[in-house]
């Protein structure tokens, strides 16, 4: 079997479920994990949205992210502020609310399993 160490770069900017603007990249041959690059606007707050059948890791290279969770099978509300090198996990059946939480532009990686 041969390597897969290519250098992967992000594509062009599409519109996440939550109207945040993502660039995705193309991890191909990997069929198990998805990766995109994201941004959050100064001022901005970005829709509610459910994840019923995926694993995410939101880790914030630069800037400033106010997330909101809600777990719809145990009813809990969570919360965190989260500076340049934190990140948070949202597990399938919780949702989640993006916003910038700084005076500039944050930038975000989202990382998925299964794809999102």
């Amino acid at each position: 079997m041969g390597a897969t160490l290519n250098a992967r770069k992000a594509g062009p900017e599409i519109a996440a479920p939550d109207e945040i603007p993502v660039r995705p990249f193309d991890l191909t041959p990997s069929r198990d994990m998805a990766l995109a690059e994201g941004r959050t606007e100064p001022g901005a707050r970005y829709r509610v949205h459910a994840h019923r059948t995926i694993e995410q890791i939101t880790y914030v290279v630069s800037g400033a992210v106010g997330v909101l969770s809600f777990d719809a099978e145990t009813g809990a509300i969570g919360s965190a502020q989260l500076a340049a090198g934190e990140a948070v996990v949202t597990l399938p059946g919780e949702s989640l609310e993006f916003r910038c939480a700084g005076d500039a532009a944050a930038r975000v990686l989202f990382i998925t399993a299964p794809p999102y």
